[in-house]
Order: C-alpha cells, then sequence, then structure tokens
C-alpha cells in the first residue's frame, strides 16, 4: 500500500538524517531579514508565495513575509499546500515577477522498494551521491513527500532569476532531472517528469496524498552554482549569473543595458508569441479522450501554455483542469502513479512560466499525442506564401480578397495564414507576411 512505501522512505531519512522542524527548514531557506516584513514596503526585499488548494478545487494564495507566519498557519491545513524556495515582487507567482532562487528543488516519483520494504531506489540514491563515481550531487534536504522525495540543494547565496539566468537553469534543470530519474532509483524511468524552475512543492509539515505529512531531513550542506554545475556536462552548466547583492538593479543596469532601459525605464511588457483560443479548445478536447497514464501531467502543462498564449484567464483554465482531473484518475493502472490536486496544481504552473517553451515535436512526445504540423512541402516561406496568393486568386476570381485600391487585404493575409500556421508566432508571421507586427495583432483579434 501507498502508505507502507511512505513510512518505509521516512524511516529510512529518520534512521541516517537528522529531521528538522518545518518552520526551522524555512527559515535556513529563507533567513531572517531576507524576505520583506509584513506591511512594509522596502526596495530590494520581496516576499515568498504559498498556495493552499480549497475542498472546491480553488487556490487560495498567502504572501509569506519574514515572519513566516503563514507557514506556521498551514501545517493545520488538511488542504494540499505548496510554495517554491523563491522571493517574488508582489502577490503573484507569475515568472516575470520572481526575483531570486534561494534552492532548486527536484521532484523524484514511485521510488524503487523491494517486495520485503527495502527502499531500494532511496539506497541506491545515495550510493550514486557518495559512492566512488559521485554520479549526482548531495542535497542539503531530503523532504519524503507522500509517494516520493523533494531534493532541495541550497544555495549559500540566492541567484538574481534575470530572464538569461532562466534560460541557463531550465536547460540544466532538465539534464539534471534526466539524470536522477534513473531506473535503480524510480519504477518510471521512461516518464521522466520534467518541471519548471519556478514550480512548487508540497510545504513541508502539511499533509500528503497518503494523509501523513511531509517531513524533512538534513542530509548535506549549502551549494554553491559552481558545485551544481560539476555534476553535468558543459552545455547544461549555468556559466553566466551573479549571486545576489545588496544592488541588483544597479548590476543589471550596467551588465544588461538594454533590458534595463526596457523593463525598468521604459516599463514595455516581455514579447510573448499569442494563438487564438481555438488552439486551447481543440487541445481541451484531445486530452479529453487521448490522455494516457504517464503523459496526464503534460498533457495538462500543455494546455496551460496554450491558455497563456491565447488570452484565456487562469480562472478558466483551472476550472477546466479540475474538471479533467476525475477522467485523468480514472487512467489510472499504477497504484504509486494517481493523479489528483497536486498533479493538477504543478501542472497549471507553466502558466505562470513566460519562459516556457516547448516545440511540437517536444509536446507530442511527451503528451504521447500526435500532432500534425503544418506543411509547406519541403518549400521556403517566401515561396509557400507566393503559392497561397496564387491559390486565392483562383478561389477568389473577382478579386474580393482585394481592397479597393487593388492590394492585398493584411487582413485576410493574415486570417489565411493564421488558419494554417495556427502554432506560429506574431514575430513569424509578421516576417512571413511582411507586414508589421501591430497590425498582426490586430487582425488576430
Amino acid at each position: 500500500m501507498l502508505m507502507t512505501r511512505t513510512n518505509v522512505l521516512t524511516e529510512y531519512l529518520n534512521q541516517y538524517y537528522d529531521e528538522w522542524d518545518p518552520l526551522d527548514f524555512y527559515r535556513y531557506i529563507f533567513p531572517e531579514g531576507e524576505l520583506e516584513k509584513s506591511g512594509e514596503r522596502v526596495t530590494g526585499k520581496y516576499n515568498a508565495i504559498a498556495v493552499e488548494v480549497l475542498g472546491k478545487k480553488q487556490a487560495k494564495r498567502y504572501t509569506v513575509t519574514d515572519d513566516l507566519s503563514w507557514i506556521r498557519e498551514l501545517q493545520g491545513s488538511e488542504n494540499f499546500c505548496l510554495m517554491s524556495p523563491i522571493s517574488y515582487a508582489g502577490k503573484t507567482r507569475k515568472s516575470e515577477y520572481a526575483r531570486f532562487l534561494y534552492a532548486m528543488a527536484f521532484d523524484l516519483d514511485s521510488i524503487v522498494c523491494l517486495e520485503d520494504g527495502t527502499p531500494q531506489g532511496l539506497i541506491d540514491l545515495f550510493y550514486q551521491i557518495e559512492g566512488p563515481a559521485q554520479r549526482l550531487p548531495m542535497p542539503t534536504f531530503v523532504a519524503s513527500s507522500g509517494t516520493g522525495l523533494h531534493l532541495y540543494y541550497v544555495f549559500e547565496k540566492p541567484i538574481p532569476l534575470f530572464k538569461n539566468i532562466v534560460d541557463q537553469m531550465k536547460e540544466y534543470k532538465r539534464e539534471m532531472t534526466r539524470m536522477l530519474w534513473h531506473g535503480y532509483i524510480t519504477t518510471l524511468e521512461d516518464n521522466v517528469q520534467q518541471e519548471s524552475v519556478f514550480q512548487g512543492f508540497r510545504i513541508v509539515g502539511t499533509i500528503t496524498k497518503t494523509g501523513s505529512r511531509v517531513r524533512v531531513f538534513e542530509t548535506g550542506k549549502r551549494v554553491t552554482m559552481d558545485y551544481m554545475n560539476s555534476f553535468v556536462r558543459e552545455e547544461f552548466q549555468v556559466r553566466h549569473f551573479a549571486y545576489k547583492s545588496d544592488l541588483p538593479l544597479a548590476q543589471a543596469k550596467e551588465k544588461y543595458p538594454e533590458w534595463y532601459q526596457k523593463r525598468i525605464i521604459d516599463k514595455k511588457p516581455k514579447a510573448s508569441w499569442t494563438t487564438k483560443r481555438d488552439l486551447y479548445d481543440w487541445w481541451k478536447r484531445r486530452i479529453t479522450f487521448e490522455a494516457r497514464e504517464g503523459h496526464r501531467y503534460y498533457c495538462l502543462m500543455t494546455l496551460a501554455i496554450y491558455a497563456k498564449k491565447a488570452g484565456i484567464e487562469y480562472e478558466e483554465l483551472e476550472r477546466d483542469a479540475f474538471e479533467l482531473m476525475p477522467e485523468f484518475e480514472k487512467l489510472t493502472r499504477n497504484e504509486y502513479n494517481h493523479f489528483d490536486e497536486e498533479d493538477v496544481i504543478k501542472a497549471l504552473e507553466a502558466y505562470n512560466d513566460v519562459y516556457i517553451t516547448y516545440p511540437i515535436n517536444s509536446i507530442s512526445q511527451l503528451t504521447d499525442i500526435p500532432i500534425q504540423k503544418n506543411k509547406r512541402n519541403g518549400r521556403k516561406q517566401d515561396e509557400h506564401l507566393r503559392r497561397a496568393r496564387a491559390v486565392q486568386a483562383i478561389d477568389y476570381p473577382d478579386g474580393e480578397w482585394r481592397n479597393k485600391k487593388g492590394r492585398l487585404s493584411k487582413e485576410h493575409l493574415v486570417k489565411v495564414y493564421l488558419k494554417e500556421h495556427p502554432e506560429e508566432s506574431v514575430t513569424d508571421i509578421s516576417k512571413a507576411l511582411h507586414i508589421s507586427r501591430t497590425t498582426v495583432y490586430k487582425y488576430m483579434e
């Protein structure tokens, strides 16, 4: 049973490592004075954000300040609660408001257990960390999370989450996750669950899927990015980063003057490709009937990505996702792989991550749902467009797709192009049609 497996993992950790009180654990991640104080607004000070999934399948968010009072309050909750080891500006967990990464955390599910109850996967995990090969880095803490483990690598100094750093962190975490989800450690080696840098995890001390409480154990020391880099190949290493300083914006102004001018002075929003609602509705229909066990998380994660790009409100996405949850749970064949509120909320994190990008091939592979790409039969985009215009001339011999001056109707071209290429960005459409991004936005609406 699940409880047996959970107890085995916890008992093993408890036998060899010191257990920490939840508040002490979070104070270690966010040292006193690091977060802003309740009711105060100080430049350079930010806060953490906790999320509680309520009985009505709705999420409530809490601003965690320096006193960690909400952490203490949530210990007694009977609901699923999560938080990421990240500080944010304001009360929104959107990635563009993320400021500092205090720890890198990894989720490990379905740890290998022998018939006699021996947590062989956990034993092999530490062997790969401490054995002769030292294949994996030693985590600062390991939490027993219900049906698996959470590995926390707490940094000596928080790392600022500028876009170029996030891009590197994303590649690093993807590679390290692949290394951790080894067949000797987890039974889900073929279904590695890749997660965002901004991913939240069950709050230590709160309830798990099995009805127990998340418990955490100290296994190592604080880490540096140089130490973490030493375990992956050069192409996955995080090289261009700076630790937190007292003047992060001043440093950003010096190192990234164009970004500083655009985002801080001009206050321009981040660029992002957009799509029509049709893509969201199409994907929702497909995953309703085609989702399979081992791929449900990515099906919802992709739905969240499409919702963001289509301008759909998070509340609607959340409602749709929770409606899908019982149908997804019916697909469960492995008793250690149930699909519940935790999986839903974690998948929906993609909505808040503006940096997340997955090409069609990756989405198709991760979701196990084939996606037919729009093909141009090997032709370059310009040639394809000329042929499309020729077809339009045949379909519309009277030229009703032209305006009165005889020029091509930009509105028609944009709509036709979008119909054939719903996944392409505004920038790509603008370049293909040789019209401004503003015009593309105008007719997309």
